[in-house]
């Protein structure tokens, strides 16, 4: 693979793409009253054209000027697994045969038989492969997939709350995750900044709910096929995550054709489900044909692959592997079982806590936490129930 060494030129011209839209801008902020400021910006969250490139440009610039700081460089084995996926897919290839000699060359969260490739799906090592593609520079990708991410939290944002609130809500994952990054690793800015992901999958998300308010409210095929995209986007980046968040959105479709059969007949409801039919049988085809050029079983995804011969325990309802009791004796081998059956629990509950307290500091921390206490009344809405099932639903 081709070694990561920041090309000055090519930072330089997204941050000038960047500098030239907010010269364009900033005359409208600069010399004027505040009425005629907040005038502005409600022009500027209004036009659709304008709040998605404002969106696209910040999150775009703000990655860009993050590497252009410090050059992202792989740190962790994810992120060699991922850019073995978006080598391969920029050479045209879905996967790569086996070493004679892959017994040698095993690392971690790569499969070597069947066939050579990541265990991951395929989703995230795409994305790197665009940046890959145009400018030899794998980490392009993660710039795009994150500013794709802002631009598909604006637009599901706009079928969600008024648009002063959706332009804000766009621009918020660029100072959270962007700018601030994440705590857990100082400097490092895991979704614009790493090879690891999350914007990928997160936008797909944004997508799906977005579409789904829109179908909602006025049912169009359009709205079904992009439902349909950021299913397929989610089966191929967080699959297991993905099919938490699609339970949700398919009762609320469920009941919601149910309803308008029985007011207006089938009309309404076929386009829509033929499209995202239509949409989802594409995405089952593409993810078959993917997973048996990399397992041989259009069934079998490379990630099970993999943790079957690791041997790994990555759900609640998967079994420890416990060791025997070395001691001598019935009554001191009970002992030990029950010593270390304590200790699991106890290791299993710190782990909860653990992994409850990263997601808070991740996803919200002090700064959005208050204002989400503040818009708790708001929850007995109908559709705030909903997103907040959802959340929860996923989230436990």
């Amino acid at each position: 693979m081709e070694r990561l060494v920041a090309p000055e030129g090519k930072v330089l011209l997204v941050l000038g793409a960047g500098a030239v839209l907010w010269l364009r801008l900033w005359p409208g902020l600069v010399g004027c009253s505040v009425r005629r400021r907040t005038q502005f910006l409600s022009r500027l969250a209004e036009s659709r054209f304008l709040a998605f490139g404002c969106v696209v440009v910040v999150a775009l610039g703000v990655s860009a000027g993050l590497s252009a700081v410090r050059w992202p460089v792989p740190k962790v084995h994810d992120e060699f697994s991922y850019l073995l996926a978006a080598d391969t897919f920029a050479r045209g290839r879905a996967t790569n045969p086996t070493h004679p000699l892959w017994r040698h060359f095993e690392i971690q969260h790569v499969l070597q038989h069947p066939t050579y490739q990541s265990k991951y799906p395929p989703a995230q090592g795409l994305a790197l492969a665009v940046g890959q593609v145009l400018t030899g520079q794998p980490i392009l990708g993660a710039w795009l997939s994150f500013a794709g991410m802002c631009a598909a939290i604006w637009w599901m944002l706009r079928a969600w709350v008024p648009p002063g609130w959706a332009l804000l809500g766009g621009l918020l994952p660029v100072v959270r995750w962007g700018v601030f990054g994440n705590w857990e690793f100082p400097l490092f800015f895991y979704w614009s900044q790493s090879l690891w992901g999350g914007a990928v999958a997160a936008g797909a998300g944004a997508l799906v709910f977005g579409a789904l308010r829109r179908i909602y409210d006025q049912p169009r095929a359009r709205d079904a096929w992009i439902l349909a995209a950021g299913l397929g986007v989610l089966a191929n980046s967080r699959p297991y995550e993905g099919l938490l968040a699609a339970l949700p959105v398919a009762g609320v479709l469920i009941v919601w054709a149910v309803k308008r059969v029985r007011r207006s007949g089938v009309s309404p409801v076929a386009p829509v489900f033929g499209a995202l039919l239509g949409g989802l049988t594409l995405a089952a085809a593409a993810t078959g044909a993917y997973n048996a050029r990399v397992t041989g079983s259009p069934v079998q995804l490379p990630y099970w692959v993999h943790e079957d011969a690791s041997a790994m325990r990555h759900f609640e309802w998967q079994p420890f592997q416990e060791e025997r009791p070395r001691l001598e004796g019935a009554a001191e081998g009970r002992s030990v079982t029950r010593i270390r059956h304590r200790a699991r629990w106890k290791g299993e509950v710190m782990e909860r806590v653990y992994r409850f307290r990263r997601a808070w500091r991740f996803y919200l921390g002090w700064a959005l936490t208050l204002p989400l206490l503040f818009a708790a009344p708001r929850l007995g809405r109908p559709w705030m129930r909903f997103a907040g099932g959802t959340v929860a639903l996923v989230a436990a």
